[in-house]
């Protein structure tokens, strides 16, 4: 291969461009204007398409102050000064007004576009390192999901970004206390352990708390308990197996509640159904507005 060569500084910056790149890798203060004009300016006319749903996901994560600055990904530009990974971040950081600490890259070969943020996305059950990470992930976001108190299903659930999967675990500990029953009764009766792990976590936060060692024990082998009882009912249900397609998450999680509900409140139980057209059910004892005041 050839020498790449290396142009000035002062010719790394379109005329339009109020904002130079530095001669060299570095950190720097990036404020929202500086963003904003090199997506403006910089943005090569080959980067793929501009997600709005990933920039959002960016931006709310910055806003929230979850956005780990000086990370090494950085913002690169070509040896043009052209963006060649980036976009996504400086839309976001441009809409969130927020002043960050970032590495920036000038004057790398464009070819390197075609192996940039091509590798395997980094999940929260990466970050987690703890026995079934990928299913306590997942309980973390059914919680994160459900705390904006939206009781129509849970529309963010696909929205919620990676550092608000690791806030809401954090926030959450007893997402982990029942981890290896729940894991058991998922593979005797189907019951998937993210959302019955949300349900239990919320449930320990509740006057009911006493009742889900019972519960738990029902559940997973449903032995001598009645045809009434709602822990046979939930097992049976699931054993049966769910409808697939849209609207499958929020069914499983609502078939768990309104089960766990009735079960804490010493209710029988004939039929165990939730329509699209009926609100999520509430974890019997437990609020989100309620414990959000609090912690406020």
């Amino acid at each position: 291969m050839g020498k790449i060569e290396r142009v000035a500084p002062e010719a790394l910056t379109p005329s339009e461009s109020r904002y130079p790149l530095p001669s060299a890798a570095q950190v720097l203060i990036v404020t929202p204007e500086m963003a904003s004009d090199w997506l403006s300016y910089r943005n090569h006319p080959k980067n793929r398409p501009l997600s709005k749903s990933v920039s959002a996901k960016y931006q709310a994560d910055m806003e929230a102050g979850r956005w780990r600055e000086e990370t090494p990904e950085g913002y690169i530009f070509d040896t043009d000064g052209y963006v060649i990974s980036g976009q996504h971040r400086m839309k976001a950081q441009a809409n969130a007004n927020v002043t960050l600490k970032v590495w920036v890259f000038p004057n790398e070969p464009r070819e390197i576009f075609d192996v940039v943020d091509q590798g395997y996305k980094r999940t929260a059950a990466h970050l987690l390192r703890i026995p079934y990470a990928t299913n306590l992930a997942n309980a973390a976001r059914h919680l994160a999901a459900l705390a904006d108190g939206d009781r129509w299903g849970m529309p963010r659930f696909p929205k919620i970004t990676t550092p608000e999967v690791i806030a809401a675990f954090n926030d959450w500990p007893e997402i982990t206390w029942h981890a290896k029953e729940l894991h058991r009764t998922c593979v005797e009766t189907g019951i998937p352990i993210g959302p019955h792990a949300a349900v239990l976590a919320q449930a320990e936060r509740t006057e009911y708390r006493n009742r889900i060692g019972d519960w738990i024990a029902g559940v997973m082998t449903g032995e001598n308990l009645a045809g009434s009882d709602p822990r046979l009912v939930l097992r049976r249900r699931f054993i049966g197996g769910l409808p697939t397609g849209r609207g499958k998450r929020d069914l499983a999680y609502a078939y768990v509640v309104k089960a766990w509900n009735a079960h804490a409140l010493g209710e029988s139980m004939t039929m165990l159904r939730h329509m699209q057209t009926e609100v999520l059910p509430t974890v019997v004892g437990y609020s989100f507005k309620a414990e959000g005041s609090a912690a406020a």
